[in-house]
């Protein structure tokens, strides 16, 4: 039997997640309700004994970079919820989200690697790793400047037919994975892979938000697709990547709660059985090093 492994990140960013789409809810909803959810998360993934990759924005540990932002500094700067990770049970990774969440897609050279250089600066200053990297927003550029900073593995694309639908436009990609997360559509495994001098890993399945239309997204089927997920992971050898933020839980937290502790004993589970092995971005660096990885063209069905 094939071994599969499962990989969770997380997007830890506040309201720089929103900085170029700010609402006054936003700002409330970081302030408020970001810190309890982080907690909770930490809580659990002790409970069950699952690491992570806590991909964070660098400036929530600078607080030079909250000044002059709207709203509360709490919104913009967050050594307390970094403090919580690093004193953890779990040993979690924390990697990068980029120093100021830009977009790397549209950035020059210089903005990038300004940013970089910055992110880069504040996890050596907070004695944090600077091996793992997660795209804002999923915008991809300059992996030269990502290998010129240090950094080893990046993850920005989702694998599985909503790719597809994404190139009709962005409208498009939000109908298709809203339908996605509607239905018990086996999520597709995804393979660690070298680009050039980095490792690429791509996102299986978002655990979606529940608010607007999203509601509809109901935990029995969000649990469905785990649960094929990681079948389907373990039948091929693959990796199964789940992805979300905090903030995917501002609405119908309770319930967002039950599914993910639901997953992640479901998880821990077949951890415990030998079946599946649960890894870090970071980890597939170290596989790398083995020559566990890929060649890039390889794909899984």
């Amino acid at each position: 039997m094939a071994h599969g492994k499962l990989t969770i990140s997380i997007d830890l960013e506040l309201a720089w997640g929103v900085w170029d789409v700010l609402t006054a809810e936003n700002i409330h909803l970081a302030e408020t309700a970001e810190r309890p959810i982080c907690a909770e998360l930490i809580a659990l993934f002790d409970r069950y004994q699952v690491r992570a990759t806590w991909a964070m924005v660098a400036a929530l540990l600078d607080e030079r970079s909250a000044s002059s932002r709207p709203g509360s500094k709490s919104c913009w700067y967050a050594p307390d919820i970094i403090e919580q990770l690093v004193h953890a049970k779990t040993a979690h990774e924390i990697g990068s989200h980029s120093g100021r969440h830009i977009y790397f897609d549209n950035a020059s050279a210089s903005q990038a690697q300004a940013d970089l250089e910055f992110a880069r600066d504040v996890h050596k200053s907070n004695g944090l790793s600077f091996n793992s990297f997660i795209f804002p927003r999923g915008a991809c550029g300059h992996l030269d400047q990502l290998a010129r900073a240090g950094l080893r593995t990046f993850s920005h694309a989702d694998v599985g037919w909503t790719v597809a639908a994404a190139r009709t436009g962005r409208q498009g990609a939000r109908v298709a994975n809203l339908v996605d997360k509607l239905l018990p559509i086996p999520p597709h495994p995804t393979r660690a892979r070298r680009r050039g001098d980095l490792i690429e890993l791509e996102k299986s399945m978002l655990l979606l938000g529940r608010n607007g239309l999203r509601r509809f997204a109901l935990p029995p089927v969000t649990r469905a697709k785990f649960r094929l997920g990681l079948e389907r992971a373990r039948r091929t050898g693959g990796t199964f990547h789940l992805w979300f933020h905090p903030s995917n839980f501002y609405y119908r937290r309770d319930e967002q709660f039950a599914t993910l502790a639901w997953c992640l004993e479901h998880a821990a589970d077949e951890a415990g059985r030998g079946r599946i092995d649960v890894c870090t971005m970071g980890d597939y660096a170290a596989a790398d090093a083995a020559h566990a990885v890929v060649p890039p063209r390889q794909t899984l069905q």
